[in-house]
């Protein structure tokens, strides 16, 4: 039940509400299965998520390279574990829970692979498979930077490892601070108004789909794409061929870490004019 210590209100975070009640949903069926709390039917069976939270809308923001850059610094500034977190992410295209509640049993560092388990991983009907994430060089740096706890599992963690982060709303709101921050300097060193510059309003989960993007752009395969994603195969594909794509998703994952790292690290002005001087 650790996921519903990320989610708020249906107004504000409608995703998180949705996730919240599929949970309350879960949890009281569980409890009537019990039959030791006196429950014969869940009170959550007549809540329609349409009609308390709204229609589910289909996203459709992504992150532009100036708002890549001053995620990464944000996070870097906010240091771990909630900006180690989000440099993950950034790398990884994981949703926000798979890469937050990671723990210690999941890595194999020798191989350099993460498999996270099945019942951590987003399905429907109980249908959910574990899923390989191939341990990048981007990924193991950060994960090299991470303290080292004597007791606690937990990777990411303000318990030293017995539970992991938190990753609330004030940890959202304290990151959009400081991004507003980066690109308000960013339209200063371009001569712009830095007063007129303002933040559009994202979600944690824009980052997964500003990766997914950014692999079409890559000309990455789509099965590759789909294996990055998690995104279960339809069809007899998905029940039949069981190929974890680890190959393709490395070299996907690295494409993009290398993409990501000329966007969040670019290199000097005097180095771009040399080498233009060379031409």
């Amino acid at each position: 039940m650790t996921k519903s210590r990320r989610y708020a209100g249906g107004r504000t975070a409608p995703a998180e509400a949705r996730n919240l009640l599929a949970l309350a949903k879960r949890f009281f069926t569980w409890a009537v299965d019990q039959r030791v709390y006196g429950l014969k039917l869940s009170p959550a069976d007549g809540l329609k998520p349409a009609k308390i939270i709204g229609k589910k809308r289909k996203g459709d923001r992504i992150l532009d390279d100036d708002e890549l850059f001053a995620l990464w610094r944000a996070a870097k500034r906010i240091g771990y574990p909630c900006g180690s977190v989000y440099q993950i992410l950034m790398l990884s295209a994981l949703r926000l829970n798979e890469a937050a509640d990671a723990a210690r049993p999941e890595f194999n560092y020798r191989s350099r692979q993460w498999i996270i388990p099945a019942d951590r991983m987003k399905g429907e009907n109980e249908e959910a498979r574990s899923h390989l994430v191939p341990l990048t060089d981007g990924i193991m740096a950060i994960l090299e930077s991470l303290p080292r706890f004597k007791t606690g599992d937990h990777l990411f963690s303000t318990t030293f490892g017995a539970s992991p982060v938190w990753m609330s709303d004030k940890v959202k709101k304290r990151t959009d601070r400081r991004m507003l921050l980066t690109l308000r300097a960013l339209a200063r060193l371009r001569g712009e108004d830095p007063g007129k510059i303002k933040l559009r309003p994202w979600v944690n989960h824009d980052i997964r789909r500003t990766v997914r993007t950014n692999l079409s752009r890559l000309k990455v395969s789509e099965e590759a794409r789909e294996a990055v994603m998690a995104h279960a195969r339809p069809g007899i594909k998905g029940t039949y061929d069981l190929y974890d794509y680890a190959d393709e998703k490395r070299e996907a994952l690295e494409l993009w870490a290398a993409r990501l790292r000329s966007i969040v690290e670019p290199p000097p002005p005097n180095v771009v004019q040399l080498a233009q001087a060379r031409g």
